[in-house]
């Protein structure tokens, strides 16, 4: 669980195996020695339980050491537990030396001090391990974890907390016997918490600290239960144990952050608290029958409660979500369907078409509304817009037909099964329903509309291409003044010499990467650090300058190189970083991948080789994909994606709300950080309703796990509405534009400059497993690189 943030490995790596051997040496010989028929003798031995045991313990400690100073980031989280068990060494050490030895030892004695101030040690440092993971994660998540360790709890009381805490004796010896099972089950419960927050997908490192702290709690418990029973012989099985799990702790520190092991399915996820229940109701009915300890009851009745409460706050979200995910898709101004209701329909009107149906989708754009707002003022804008939509509505109203308007002026209208005579009637019936008269403000208003029309067959249209189809249609409509403009998919009407000139000159262009690459610095809400950026692309065409995405990609998606144009943007973005990283000012790069690119399975091996090929760690890596992407092939989209992740590289959904936002891939595929699209910020903080769809948003996001960027802030009072909503990190023009490497790192230098000095005392609660990776990084300088939008 290593992460780097300008700390260097200590010790040489020959060192750190040499160290290892060494230290593995004698608890590997005190354990073999445990085992049952090796001793010469059984019972106690001065040589192997007096000094062999104690060195056994230290070395855990001084092995967990030594892997936290090789570690290349902040080590407080690995000294915290290297002082965990060195203080559980120590109280070994003071029971052999000093208590052992008298006739009548006392109880407790300074050895317990030892041995219980292990715990609150392992507790801080599972807590701030859940901190780091979230701070703000839904009570949900931890309950899920609580309820099935209260529940494996009751059980273990039931079975053997009457025997351990029956003896006799001061209370002083009383509380200290009962202390120990009860601070066993509270640090199973924490665990378990821990574990929930991962999704049971920890990093390799956490995994090996769940490992020890199980086999650990197991050997405690064996151990208070002999000795209740007058059982317990040294040297036995059960000190071997003990001595296994803390070396396995031991070795937590130095892993990759990244989550490993099996991906739970959902019922597996959702059948943890539903068993946990049932068991703590069959200790309460076992209770009924031969009664049982006070404490295995009231456990177990605890576990129940809090089943209860984990249902109720689900079923709170549940509630609430249903109500803004209507809200979500509804425009407010006209009534009609939103752009995410057109994602979301779209898949189920074309799954009701016959092979052999075409379906329509028109695009409308009002010509001349700019003219209105300007004139009449924004309200009536609003009157004109609303009208629309009721004479579009009245036209267009059939059951396998979807109205909605799309944002400002433009209004969509997609209809299944329609030839292309039915789609170029049905445009000339909207354009006569729009050409009559507006009555705003006392003033008779006219208005047009450029309609773009795309038809295609229903077996292999997507909603992506209709829109990108009739958005070309209509921006020909609009230039050439046609009124409305049939695409059709077989014949390209603009496949002209000019055309062809400007696909030749982008492919040189990107075979030679001079792709122009700007980015977009991402500042983390909390802290206004930086420390990562989006690359988007340009292309300088050598008559007409420099030039935005939406003016030349239709050539690059017809002409075949799009898959081209994403590995030349990623090289790119790569050789950046490697720059950026040289110069002592690491940033992680996030690259827009195209949807070609999703459907190669190599795609993982061949960015892995591009990093190792600049000696670039995989964090400063993240690849961003559209929602509409995932909905295309979801097993090779996972397969994918858990290759990327794998490696370490950071996952992101795009434009998060203008695609078909499942919840059901958001649950199942492998992501880290959601983007929420720019509209939903639209008036954020004037209107109720907006805000409270990206404040649900934003908690749905991190109840699974997520971190939520905001792209598009483009001023201080959004910024604050996102904060006070749990965003975890914003971009937009508040802070910059998408700038070129050089004017980025001037406005880096100033930025940095501007933020407050930090002092150093937090990162004494962050264990070094959970801190990102900002080691300067010695590599080759090169280009630049970036994104599709």
């Amino acid at each position: 669980m290593s992460s780097t943030d300008g700390h260097h490995p200590v010790l040489p790596l020959r060192w750190q195996r040499a160290l290892h051997v060494l230290l593995l040496l004698v608890p590997a010989a005190f354990v073999v020695s445990t085992v049952p028929g090796v001793r010469p003798a059984p019972g106690y031995s001065l040589l192997l339980d007096g000094v062999l045991n104690n060195l056994a313990y230290e070395s855990a400690a001084a092995l967990c050491l030594v892997r936290t100073l090789s570690t290349q980031g902040p080590r407080r989280g690995g000294y915290l537990l290297s002082a965990a068990l060195a203080a559980y060494g120590s109280g070994n050490v003071f029971w052999t030396i000093l208590v052992r030895p008298l006739t009548d030892p006392p109880y407790p004695s300074g050895a317990d001090a030892g041995f219980l101030l292990f715990y609150p040690l392992v507790f801080v440092a599972l807590i701030l391990l859940a901190r780091y993971r979230d701070s703000r994660h839904v009570r949900s998540l931890w309950l899920d974890g609580v309820v099935g360790a209260l529940a494996v709890g009751s059980v273990a009381a039931a079975a053997v907390i009457g025997p351990i805490v029956s003896a006799e004796g001061s209370w002083a010896a009383v509380a200290t016997t009962s202390a120990y099972p009860a601070l066993d089950l509270v640090l199973l419960a924490v665990l378990a918490a821990v574990l929930s927050l991962f999704g049971w997908r920890p990093p390799r490192g956490l995994w090996l600290l769940a490992a020890g702290l199980v086999v650990f709690v197991v050997a405690d418990v064996v151990y208070l239960f002999a000795t209740a029973q007058g059982t317990y012989v040294p040297g036995g099985p059960t000190d071997g144990v003990w001595v296994l799990g803390v070396v396995l702790m031991g070795f937590t520190p130095g892993w990759t952050p990244a989550p490993t092991g099996p991906r739970l399915p959902a019922w597996a996820l959702l059948s943890i608290p539903v068993l946990a229940t049932t068991v703590a109701l069959a200790v309460l009915v076992v209770d009924h029958r031969v009664p049982l300890h006070p404490a295995a009851v009231a456990v177990a009745a605890a576990t129940v409660v809090t089943a209860l409460a984990r249902l109720v706050i689900t079923l709170r979200d549940v509630t609430r979500l249903a109500e803004h995910r209507e809200l979500a898709l509804t425009d407010e101004l006209t009534g009609l369907a939103n752009r995410r209701a057109l994602y979301r329909r779209t898949p189920d009107l074309l799954a009701g078409c016959a092979p052999e149906e075409t379906v329509a989708l028109l695009l409308l754009d009002l010509d001349g509304f700019k003219e209105v707002n300007d004139s009449l003022g924004h309200q009536a804008g609003d009157s004109l817009l609303a009208d629309v939509a009721r004479r579009v509505q009245g036209v267009c109203a059939t059951p396998r037909t979807v109205v909605v308007r799309l944002g400002g002026d433009e209004f969509a209208v997609l209809r299944a099964g329609a030839s292309r005579a039915q789609a170029l009637a049905l445009a000339d019936d909207v354009h006569e329903a729009l050409h009559g008269a507006y009555g705003l403000e006392g003033v008779q208003v006219r208005a047009r509309a450029s309609i773009g029309v795309s038809v295609l067959p229903a077996s292999a249209a997507e909603l992506s291409t209709l829109l990108r189809q009739a958005d070309v249609a209509m921006y020909h409509a609009k230039t050439r003044h046609l009124g409305t403009f049939a695409y059709v998919a077989d014949v390209d009407e603009f496949a002209s010499g000019e055309r062809l000139e400007t696909a030749e000159l982008l492919r040189a262009d990107i075979a030679a990467r001079r792709m122009v690459l700007h980015y977009q610095p991402k500042v983390d809400v909390a802290s206004g650090a930086v420390d990562g950026v989006e690359a988007l692309v340009r292309w300088r065409h050598p008559r007409r300058g420099l030039l935005f995405p939406d003016a030349f990609l239709s050539v690059v998606e017809t002409a075949g190189l799009m898959e081209a144009m994403t590995q030349a943007v990623l090289e790119q973005a790569l050789d950046q970083a490697v720059a950026w990283a040289a110069a002592g000012r690491p940033l992680a790069v996030a690259v827009n991948l195209s949807a070609s690119s999703l459907g190669d399975a190599t795609l993982p091996d061949r960015v892995c080789a591009m990093l190792a090929e600049r000696g670039l760690p995989a964090r400063l890596l993240e690849i961003e994909i559209t929602e509409d992407f995932l909905m295309a092939d979801r097993v090779r989209v996972q397969g994918i994606l858990d290759g990327l992740r794998r490696r370490g590289i950071r996952v992101a959904v795009d434009d998060y709300g203008t695609g078909y936002s499942s919840l059901a891939y958001l649950r199942e595929l492998p992501i880290d950080d959601l983007k929420l699209d720019k509209s939903f910020l639209t008036d954020l903080t004037g209107d109720p309703r907006a805000l409270a769809i990206v404040r649900s948003t934003i908690g749905l996001a991190h109840s699974l796990g997520l971190r939520l960027v905001a792209e598009g802030v483009e001023d201080e009072e959004t910024r604050r509405e996102l904060a006070a909503a749990g965003c975890d990190v914003v971009q937009g023009w508040l802070y910059a534009k998408a700038l070129p490497a050089a004017d980025l790192q001037e406005w880096l230098a100033r930025h940095d400059a501007a933020l407050p000095e930090v002092p150093d005392v937090p990162d004494a609660l962050v264990p070094d497993a959970l801190v990102p990776d900002r080691t300067p990084v010695t590599v080759p300088a090169q280009a630049p690189a970036g994104e599709f939008s």
